[in-house]
């Protein structure tokens, strides 16, 4: 074998990852991604990982759910054990079956700002609706149903709640657009314990069909990419969730993502340093 062969070979086994963050946020993908399964087979529009410009920075929440021309915000928690909150909501706190408790950050003020943000950026008439949902199966809830005007909702009333929240919210006078709608990707590097999130700009990715033809994805009609490395043939298989729940199977070589990322900067990353895309 050649000596290019080996220094590629190296190369795609031992490129660096993206910066870790931790196991927290692989663990609440994990939730959000069964939160978007579910979504997915009630609502036609759903778009994950909303943002929305504040200043210098930006604000975001987990999904966005469109129904009848209405917005609904929903922020997933997957959070362990009773779950209760202080009086005026400004705390939460978590209580585990071993006894331990903790002091948690209130998702509702977080979900009211961006509620407040996202209505003066896309000019709403009305707040748009706001959902807190709490994805784990273990989770029990010492909470009112809703604060602070956000519904607050276990995984299996999710569905159920956001129908009735749609049905009693007045018929917007302009329904809004999703095509509006601010979103970024993440991407995941190996274990899911990596991640890095902005706006793919690529038209198109190039890669080839199982045998062996040319062929390209256009980011905008995909909805998940799952990467396996296959390092001995120097290839990545790449399968491939479209916008319309279809799959399939591609394999790139060397294509390469051009993400720009929410803090204004330019990141080209290798599909080779992944493990997972979600957009």
């Amino acid at each position: 074998m050649s000596r290019s062969f080996f220094s590629r070979f190296f190369g795609r086994l031992f490129a660096k990852k993206l910066p870790l963050t931790g196991k927290a946020e692989a663990y609440g993908a994990a939730g959000e991604e069964i939160i978007y399964r579910k979504l997915r087979e009630s609502f036609d529009c759903v778009i994950r990982n909303v943002t929305v410009p504040q200043g210098e920075g930006y604000l975001e929440k987990d999904f966005l759910v469109v129904q009848d021309g209405v917005p609904v915000v929903l922020e997933v928690k997957r959070w362990k054990g009773m779950i209760s909150a202080s009086a005026t909501g400004n705390r939460f706190f978590q209580e585990k079956a071993d006894g331990t408790r903790k002091e948690l950050k209130s998702p509702v003020r977080t979900t009211a700002r961006f509620l407040a943000a996202m209505k003066s950026f896309y000019r709403l008439e009305s707040l748009p609706l706001g959902m807190v949902v709490f994805a784990d199966p273990n989770c029990d809830l010492d909470l009112p149903p809703e604060m602070e005007g956000i519904a607050l909702v276990t995984w299996n009333q999710m569905i159920s709640a956001i129908r009735s929240a749609v049905q009693a919210a007045p018929p917007p006078a302009e329904p809004f657009d999703p095509a509006r709608a601010l979103h970024c990707a993440r991407l995941y590097a190996s274990g899911g314990r990596s991640f890095c999130k902005g706006v793919v700009t690529d038209a198109e990715i190039p890669c080839f069909t199982p045998a062996g033809e040319p062929a390209s994805l256009n980011p905008l009609y995909l909805r998940y990419i799952s990467i396996d490395h296959q390092p001995l043939r120097l290839r990545d298989k790449l399968t491939v969730t479209f916008v319309n729940d279809t799959s399939a199977i591609f394999y790139s070589q060397n294509a390469t993502l051009t993400l720009l990322c929410l803090d204004g900067s330019v990141m080209r990353v290798a599909l080779s340093r992944l493990n997972t895309v979600v957009l």
